[in-house]
């Protein structure tokens, strides 16, 4: 280094050594081996030249003699001992203990093979460690040993052979002449500073109160009932994947920039600073995981292609832990991967998506992903919390893994279960009748809607509750009258919204054969025919600029200006829409499809909706032109709920039918012709022949076919 500094050039080929830099310790400044210079040779001298040797002297000031039972006033202090104190005590005789001691040294010496040398300076520490005993005691201190020059542990291996060492016990010494370079008493971390206390220990216990550590039983600052450094040896063995836990003690560590943390810190430069924190262990413990989930077998309930259950019952998941699941088969894992990569393709957040993974994995770790998984399982697993199992039936349906429920609508389990409230002896006769209405009779025919046919059942309910209350204990029995007193005490519309499900029953049980006849065919209802009202001119004015969002204001135009219904906006398909032409086409079951063309307003509104819907669902496959949140992350492509294209103008007083209402009765009121309104509308000779007559009741006819 100093070569650099100075700007000199190494040879080429010479090592250089490096050093570890720690504060407070210094290294030598001699070098470590010297090659080039030559060792002297020692010289020879003869005996008759060399001077007598002195015998042996005792200085009386090196270790001097107290007088037995005398107390101390202040602790004994620590003592310097050299090699010189021990030249000194070679002529002190009447040391206690001494031959005893030499004679142990002597087979020592024996035994480990050294020499006259070893012998002469180990002779002079036994000196030393016997005439520093305190006069009223024969045996010698361990802690004093740490006196001596050097041989301390052999002299304690001696001493205790000798039978002259007594027990470990604390040395008192005073506090500042302990306090130096050392380890922290706190977390015991070797921190070579003269502080007591390391940062980290004072930083934590700044606002905690000291208390017996439920671990250790120091007094120390507590977090959970554990001090700093029982905090830290848990934290690090919780997932021991290094072996840091011994049997019978704890593994220390260093301090200072070396120190571990349960967090990261930071410097100023932003960089993280610590070889450990909270990264560390949370990638311990991944690794843990991983390392424990590859150790696991497989479960034993995996469910084979084919099979067939004997009996048919539905699994209870609230038992199941998550957190110990069976091993992944190689299937499984596969099906996995794959969700996550279909999550990264839709552009969804991972993290946020995380109870729909847990589930998928819930589920291919118990039943494997060799047979497809049931629709009922994946609901009741969902039931759990933080489980979530929407986007998971999605994905399953689009890759061919799932079997869907055999679950009927909520409309016709209604009908069927206001059918199980009829009396008795009408039972089985509505059901017959339910089975008509749906297409599932003796002879096929065209069902009706499940919403339509409960509507039937609960309308018919109270009536044949009061013929079975009047003595009728068959349907066969009832006659015209009783059909008239039943409609006798209603009239106009519900009079009509009684009699039409009554003339279904009883045609759909002559057609079954069931009754001879029907009750309802000389039945004949006069009601008022109803005409369109258009809306007051005010109930409109300003609504675009109310009204939240893009496709609302978007649905808005459409029924105002266009007169589309709920049912055909939720139909409409990106496919539809040509905005290099400016139209829009209206795909309608059963009927020929009907050209919208696009005026101003609706064409920016399109556009603008357009671009949202872009912005906000990138990757959805959904092919409707109106999607919503739910809609557009759905791979089963469904339509959008009719509450979120009325919810809206709801809030307003304002419906779409009424506003498509509006807008064709004030179409008509400009124009006599039926066939103007059938092809800007869409709508039936009927139907526009209806409003002809609300827009002007003067100029037409009656027809004679509708009366």
């Amino acid at each position: 280094m100093r070569a650099e500094l100075e700007g000199r050039a190494l040879p080429s080929g010479r090592p250089l050594q490096l050093a570890l830099h720690i504060d407070g310790v210094r290294l030598s400044s001699f070098p470590l081996h010297h090659s080039r210079t030559r060792r002297r040779v020692r010289e020879r001298v003869p005996r008759r030249v060399r001077a007598p040797v002195p015998a042996p002297l005792d200085d009386p000031w090196v270790c001097v003699e107290e007088v037995p039972g005398q107390l101390g006033l202040f602790a004994p202090w620590p003592r310097s001992f050299t090699r010189e104190h021990g030249r000194r005590l070679r002529g002190r005789r009447h040391i206690a203990g001494l031959p005893r001691l030499l004679a142990v040294l002597q087979e020592m010496a024996a035994e480990r093979g050294v020499g006259e040398t070893w012998m002469f300076h180990t002779g002079d520490c036994a000196r030393l460690a016997l005439a520093s005993r305190p006069p009223d005691e024969d045996l010698v201190r361990p802690e004093a040993l740490v006196d001596l020059p050097q041989m301390r542990p052999t002299l304690l291996e001696a001493l205790d052979r000798a039978g002259l060492l007594a027990r470990w016990r604390p040395r008192l010494v005073p506090s500042w002449m302990s306090r130096g370079p050392g380890s922290c008493r706190e977390c015991l971390a070797w921190t070579n500073e003269r502080e007591q206390r390391c940062a980290l220990c004072l930083s934590w216990g700044m606002d905690r109160s000291p208390r017996p550590c439920h671990r250790c039983g120091r007094v120390l600052p507590l977090r959970d009932d554990h001090c700093r450094r029982c905090v830290l040896f848990l934290s690090e063995t919780q997932y021991d994947l290094d072996g840091v836990a011994l049997a019978g003690g704890d593994q220390l560590w260093f301090g200072g920039p070396f120190a571990p943390h349960l967090r990261v810190d930071h410097d100023r430069a932003g960089e993280p600073d610590g070889l450990y924190g909270w990264r560390r262990l949370q990638a311990k413990r991944r690794a843990a995981i991983q390392t424990s989930r590859a150790a696991r077998l497989v479960s034993p309930h995996l469910a084979l292609p084919g099979q067939l259950d004997l009996f048919p019952l539905a699994r209870d998941w609230s038992r199941v832990d998550d957190r110990r699941l069976p091993a992944l088969t190689p299937s499984a894992q596969e099906v996995l991967d794959g969700f996550v990569a279909h999550i990264r393709e839709r552009g969804w957040r991972r993290r946020a998506l995380s109870t729909s993974i847990r589930t998928l994995r819930v589920l291919v770790a118990h039943l494997g992903a060799e047979a497809p998984l049931r629709e009922e399982d994946v609901r009741l697993l969902a039931r759990r919390h933080d489980f979530n199992g929407a986007r998971v039936v999605n994905y399953l349906r689009v890759t061919g893994r799932l079997l869907p429920d055999r679950r009927s609508d909520a409309a016709s389990a209604r009908a069927r279960r206001l059918a199980d409230t009829a009396p008795q002896p009408f039972r089985a006769a509505v059901h017959r009748w339910i089975d008509v209405l749906s297409g599932q009779a003796t002879r096929p025919s065209v069902p009706l809607a499940p919403t339509t046919v409960c509507a039937y059942v609960r309308r018919v309910s109270p009536c044949l509750r009061a013929w079975y209350e009047a003595g009728i204990g068959d349907l066969r029995a009832v006659t015209g009258e009783h059909v008239r007193e039943a409609l006798k005490a209603l009239k106009g519309e519900e009079a009509k919204a009684l009699a039409t499900p009554l003339r279904s029953l009883f045609r759909a049980l002559k057609r079954e054969k069931l009754i001879f006849r029907d009750p309802t065919r000389s039945i004949v209802l006069s009601g008022i025919r109803k005409l369109p009202v258009p809306l007051p001119d005010d109930h409109l004015h300003g609504v675009l600029d109310q009204l939240p969002g893009t496709r609302n204001q978007l649905s808005f135009v459409l029924a105002a200006v266009h007169a589309l219904s709920t049912h055909d906006q939720r139909g409409l398909l990106l496919d539809d829409v040509d905005r290099s032409q400016g139209r829009l086409t209206v795909r309608r079951p059963g009927r020929l499809h009907h050209t919208v063309y696009l005026d101003d307003v609706t064409f920016r509104l399109l556009t603008r909706w357009l671009t949202e819907r872009h912005r906000r669902w990138p990757t959805t496959t959904n092919p409707h032109l109106l999607v919503t949140a739910l809609t557009a992350t759905d791979d089963s492509h469904p339509q959008v709920n009719p509450q979120a294209i009325t919810k809206a103008l709801r809030r307003l007083g304002l419906q779409i039918t009424r506003l498509r209402v509006d807008r064709i009765l004030d179409e008509a009121k400009h124009t006599r012709d039926p066939l103007h309104l059938i092809r800007l509308f869409g709508l039936s000779p009927i139907t526009a022949m209806k409003y002809l007559r609300a827009a002007h009741p003067a100029g037409t006819r009656p027809d004679p076919i509708s009366e």
